[in-house]
This record gives C-alpha cells, sequence and structure tokens, in this order.
C-alpha cells in the first residue's frame, strides 16, 4: 500500500475502488497503528458554569488552562496533542510519562490558583490508556480500543482532579507509581472493565 498521511483518505480511496476496507485490514494496521499512552483530559463543570457565568466565562478558564498545560505536555516528552472544546487529546511513548505530566498538570492548576468561580478551583479528569490504535495523519486524532477506554474513564467516569488508568496503562507503571493507585470497575456497553484511580 502506498503511504497516505490521512487514513481516512486510504480508507476512502479503498471503498470508492470497491475494496472492503476490512479486507486491507493487516496493511492498515501496519501504516497507521502505533503503540500509544493515550491522555483524555476533560474540564468540571463545563455545563453549570456557563448556564451561570456565560460562555465566554469558561472559555477563559479554558484559555487559561491550555496556557497552563502545554509547556508540561511538552516537557514531559507529548509526542502530539490536540484541543476539542474543553477537552485535550495527548498521545505519549509511555504511560509513566504520560502519568507524570497529568500529575504535574493537576498539581500547576492548583499552584496557579485557576478559579472556576468564587472560590471553586477549576479542576480536569484524566483518563489514560495505552495500548496499539490507528492514527490519522490529520487532526483527527487515534481510533482503538484504549483509546475509547480512555475516553470513557476521562470524559464519563473521572472527577476533578481524579486520574483514572486503563489496566493496561497501569500495568506498564513502576511498582512504586502502582502504589498509589486504587482498583475499581466501570461499564462500557454493559460490560464491567477494571481501572486504577489515583488523584493529583
Amino acid at each position: 500500500m502506498n503511504h497516505k498521511k490521512d487514513l481516512f483518505t486510504a480508507i476512502r480511496q479503498l471503498t470508492i475502488s470497491g475494496i472492503n476496507p476490512k479486507m486491507r485490514e493487516n496493511e492498515l494496521w501496519e501504516e497507521y497503528g502505533v503503540m500509544q499512552a493515550l491522555v483524555v483530559l476533560d474540564s468540571s463543570g463545563f455545563t453549570r458554569v456557563t448556564r451561570e457565568k456565560g460562555i465566554l466565562h469558561f472559555l477563559t478558564c479554558i484559555v487559561q488552562m491550555r496556557d497552563i498545560i502545554r509547556p508540561i505536555f511538552h516537557e514531559h516528552s507529548c509526542n502530539t496533542y490536540r484541543y476539542e472544546a474543553d477537552n485535550i487529546y495527548a498521545e505519549f511513548d509511555s504511560p509513566r510519562q504520560a502519568l507524570e505530566a497529568s500529575l504535574e498538570a493537576n498539581r500547576a492548576l492548583r499552584e496557579n490558583g485557576l478559579m472556576l468561580m468564587g472560590d471553586e478551583p477549576f479542576q480536569v479528569c484524566i483518563g489514560i490508556g495505552y495500548g496499539l490504535v490507528l492514527r490519522s495523519g490529520t487532526s483527527d486524532g487515534c481510533f482503538g480500543d484504549e483509546m475509547n477506554l480512555a475516553s470513557k474513564l476521562g470524559e464519563d467516569t473521572a472527577e476533578g482532579r481524579e486520574i483514572l488508568l486503563t489496566e493496561a496503562a497501569y500495568a506498564k507503571l513502576t511498582e512504586e507509581q502502582q502504589k498509589i493507585f486504587e482498583k475499581k470497575e466501570a461499564q462500557v456497553s454493559g460490560v464491567d472493565f477494571p481501572y486504577y484511580l489515583t488523584k493529583g
């Protein structure tokens, strides 16, 4: 298969040619598959605060949050990141890097005193996965089971300041790092799966 930067373009070209992309699955994984630690960071309180203070108040907080976290992700060798509304999606080579960046991001938000409103601090919820995913060459990001789980943990399960790891990400940490986590359980499409929780 010729090298294409965009996964979706590759899939589209196959379908236009009358080829079911499933028949070229191995080639697509070889071309676009990467082992990555995946961070899904979601801000806490978006709907509630937007209703009370207005969208511009919350967007101002988002801009400040991005400015605080961006250099931290760079310092921990983040491969790439993208913004989507009040989320940050980031990729690292290892869960260790992803965890250290996430812990430092939480610390920096506290130390900078970024407030959501009144005396309520701005907080983020973080999910971390690790595994083989398909990475698009555009801004579409990564796709795969660990990406889905990290999104579920970061966007739907974690609360403010919590960092939740999939089992695959947790397994790659050192024993010392694992000590700060507590094992929990969540559901995806009616299926239970374990995850690991710590607070930053």
